[in-house]
């Protein structure tokens, strides 16, 4: 009787159809081949046009970093570690930011042949990785015994995340490829967890390796927590039944990760040893530490924005109309589909097996998570104790993984819908049908009689919506009288992309709730079910999706590095000399890394890990003035050789002199007097027993820079004041050697104003090493002897060098594993048997075969 009421309300099953008929590859690639097309409708702007995702922001600073390396790679025919360009020169291999070799070979292999499918454009290889990722996890779906209908709905809900989307436009194209390689990387630890084979070894070692290439180490980051959850939830099924089993996937799994780890060590060793002195790091002690808590956990998702799942506009999404409780804003959308967020709602109730469960588990540990701040409860043991937690920022970014299991639980949920199983929890189909048209009947309900409503509807809701916390008191501040006005221009902005939104909501929750029913009361087919959802997952995603897709022309890329006025001027000046851009860290021009583009030093620019003891004393001294009308510690700006000043407003002239007025860009260039040259003599060195010691010294309306060095330990000698007329000669000044021409009388001590940095710079007198010693917190120093030397300063970090011969062995074991793997595969095997005329050995086969 109970078999029989189960029975009776399966779907029929499915009918004869042409493309039930193909081969079961052939499916697959015409499966494959409608990722294609809307990937290529989706961004057919950047493809068809030959556009840019974005004309500036991070897409413009990284072309600054990669021309800037370029142009010194080709002048100086030497690998670029050290920029000279940013906060008084930083090293930009450490940090990533220039990388003078591409040792990703699988990817870029990988990238140019994907390319050619969308025209070879020169952004189009953005668009390769949403193809990319799309296809990985269709088929890890596949693999995981998903039908094809269930695997392209995982597929777009990933590919078509607005979340990661968005990522092309803003200039985050690493992190774009590491989060596309999350599917392909849990595909290939599946295939290693079930076969345990050489080549399942190789491949994950490989994707791995490629992987952790991609240079976005947050992102990288969170794959791997995602992947060790993974291992843990197969060890748990294993451990009883089968604790030999657990035991080697835990061994292969750590082995693959070591093999991963030594190809990416050309990049890794480096980054290692940068972040102990980066603001993530400990500084310049290299003791061990992370980011601020606080800093940290800006950009924390707030438990608020969860109604964004439903409407993605709620609060604005874009940043310049965000009003929602993030802190301090967002200029993106966590939207992951209503579709999904209703089928895994299925899966979660009504087929809960320990793979949903995990993968459900998984979505809330993500969800959670990311709230940071605002769940200090969980986030906080985690930054104090999960290693390299508390270097990253951003708890937000944990999201990005979301679309991933929720593209699982969907599939999972659509499989409720069209196969349910006996081992599932009991569902009342026609009770749930009854529930979801009452649902959908409402919300459309609702819908009607807002619509009815429009006109009043924004003064009908309450006074705070649509303004951010602390804006009205900004904008009074700023406007004065006019702020009412201003604000109520605002909240109409607001308001009404909210309304697009919860339109989008309404319509397409009705028809969601109906087409579900449908399949429910078996008014619909399962394969017509499964064209309708996918068509409406594409629809869904691509409405919100596409607002981040802004095609440039590539020509305004190409403006943005066009010489004004005052870069022009610049370019002219003679000698070695910074300038100091913008002043207020509030201005555009202080983090513009454009100079760099053009070959002019300055002391401030872009980096979101910059060297911590340069961030330290920006903090310490650079704006503690003991003049009150002029807020900048000129000692700090002097000693940095900050030889010209750009700004866009005046400054006092008896103290500057004006040089350049660019009246295009209404950019003013002033001549600092006191800026001191790149190399010069002191005539004393006072010894500081701590951080504050020498930031009271810097201080000092009496401090003067040129006359007196702030040393951390005392020299093994004293010196006398240079004569006046003898100043040291730089010979050579490139990014990796200093070289200076010194002649004195007597023992002196020569400041360099370049930033001290122990993991690499070393100094010679005439070719024998001398001790670098920590100046005026960042500049270096040497003694020097009396007579003629030539002082070099040369940067070599040994782990460079380390690292390139690593990752290259590294991948030649990696692929030896491969070849060898894939010769001992059974049909490999009994091909090169039979071309060699032999029968085969069918019981070397057999042995081989997965799961023996």
């Amino acid at each position: 009787m109970t078999h029989a009421k189960k029975t009776r309300h399966r779907p029929a099953p499915p009918a004869a159809t042409p493309f039930s008929s193909l081969s079961p590859a052939v499916r697959d690639l015409l499966c494959v081949a409608a990722l294609y097309a809307v990937t290529l409708i989706l961004f057919r702007g950047i493809v068809f046009d030959n556009a840019a995702f974005a004309a500036g922001g991070d897409t413009a600073a990284s072309m600054s970093y990669t021309h800037a390396g370029e142009e010194l790679s080709h002048a100086e025919g030497v690998d670029v570690l050290w920029m000279p360009y940013f906060f008084s020169g930083m090293p930009t291999f450490g940090n990533v930011a220039y990388v003078p070799h591409n040792i990703s070979y699988v990817q870029t292999a990988m990238q140019w042949v994907l390319n050619l499918l969308f025209l070879n454009g020169a952004w189009t290889w953005l668009v390769v990785y949403y193809f990319f990722g799309g296809v990985s996890m269709f088929f890890l779906m596949r693999v995981w015994k998903f039908s094809r209908a269930a695997a392209l709905l995982a597929a777009l809900t990933f590919m078509l995340s607005p979340y990661m989307v968005g990522l092309a436009g803003e200039g985050h194209g690493s992190k774009l490829m590491a989060l596309t390689y999350l599917p392909l990387t849990v595909l290939l630890t599946h295939l290693l967890f079930e076969r345990r084979d050489l080549l399942s070894l190789g491949l994950l070692g490989a994707g791995i390796g490629t992987l952790m290439l991609t240079n976005h180490m947050q992102i990288v980051y969170y794959v791997f927590m995602f992947l060790l959850l993974f291992l843990l939830y197969h060890v748990s099924l294993d451990l009883k039944a089968q604790p030999r089993r657990a035991l080697s996937k835990a061994v292969l799994f750590l082995i693959a990760l070591v093999l991963g780890f030594c190809i990416s060590s050309y990049i890794y060793l480096s980054v290692y040893e940068y972040s102990r002195f980066s603001m993530r790091g400990g500084g310049i002690t290299a003791a061990g530490g992370g980011l601020a808590y606080d800093y940290a956990t800006n950009w924390s998702w707030h438990p608020g924005e969860l109604v964004t799942l439903l409407v993605p506009g709620f609060f604005g999404m874009k940043a310049e109309y965000y009003w929602g409780p993030m802190v301090p804003w967002t200029n993106s959308s966590v939207y992951i589909g209503l579709a999904p967020l209703l089928l895994g709602a299925l899966a979660l109730l009504f087929r809960r097996t320990r793979f949903v469960l995990f993968f459900g588990v998984t979505a809330l540990l993500l969800i959670l998570v990311s709230f940071g701040s605002n769940f200090t409860l969980l986030y906080q043991p985690l930054f104090d104790y999960l290693p390299f937690f508390n270097k990253f920022r951003s708890p937000e970014q944990l999201l990005h993984l979301l679309p991933f299991a929720a593209g699982v639980l969907a599939g999972s949920g659509f499989s409720v819908l069209v196969s349910p199983g006996d081992g599932e929890a009991a569902m009342d189909r026609k009770k749930l049908a009854r529930t979801l048209a009452i649902t959908g009947g409402v919300i459309a309900g609702v819908f009607f009689v807002a619509l009815l409503f429009q006109g009043n509807l924004l003064d009908s809701l309450p006074g705070w919506m649509f303004v951010k916390e602390g804006q009205s008191a900004q904008l009074q501040q700023q406007y004065g009288a006019r702020a009412p006005r201003v604000i109520a221009q605002l909240r109409e902005a607001r308001f009404e992309i909210f309304w697009k939104d919860y339109v989008k909501f309404s319509l397409l929750a009705a028809a969601l709730c109906g087409l579900v029913a449908g399949v429910l009361w078996q008014k619909l087919r399962a394969g017509t079910f499964a064209a309708c959802l996918l068509v409406f997952v594409t629809l869904d995603l691509s409405l919100v999706a596409g607002q981040y897709i802004e095609p440039h022309p590539r020509e305004a890329l190409t403006e943005e590095f066009r010489p004004d006025a005052t870069k022009t001027f610049l370019k002219e000046q003679p000698g070695n000399f910074r300038i100091f851009a913008g002043v207020d860290p509030g201005d555009p021009l202080y983090m513009d890394n454009s100079f760099a583009y053009f070959g002019i030093q300055s002391i401030t620019g872009y980096s979101p890990a910059k060297l911590k003891i340069y961030q330290t004393l920006l903090d310490s001294c650079m704006y503690r003035s003991a003049d009150r009308s002029f807020p900048l510690n000129m000692n700090v700006v002097d000693m940095l050789n900050a030889e010209y000043l750009v700004v866009h407003f005046r400054l006092p002239e008896p103290r500057f002199q004006l040089v350049n007025v660019d009246q295009a860009t209404r950019t003013l260039t002033y001549r600092n007097p006191g800026a001191l040259p790149r190399a010069f003599y002191v005539s004393e060195a006072a010894v500081a027993p701590n951080d504050g010691a020498v930031f009271h010294a810097l201080n000092a309306p009496a401090f003067n820079p040129a006359q007196t060095a702030v040393l951390y330990k005392q020299l093994p000698g004293p010196v006398v004041p240079v004569d006046s007329g003898r100043v040291p000669r730089i010979v050579s000044y490139q990014s990796r050697e200093i070289r200076i021409q010194t002649d004195v009388g007597a023992p002196a001590l020569l400041v360099l104003s370049e930033i001290y940095y122990p993991a690499g710079w070393h100094a010679y007198v005439d070719g024998k090493e001398t001790e670098i010693f920590r100046t005026d917190y960042v500049l270096r120093s040497v003694l020097v002897p009396p007579g003629s030397h030539e002082v070099t300063f040369a940067f070599d970090p040994p782990l460079y060098r380390l690292g390139w011969i690593t990752s290259n062995v590294a991948w030649v074991i990696v692929l030896l594993f491969v070849l060898i793997g894939f010769l001992r595969l059974p049909f490999v095997r009994g091909r090169i048997a039979r071309s060699a005329g032999g029968p085969g050995d069918t019981a070397a086969q057999a042995a081989d075969a997965p799961g023996v």
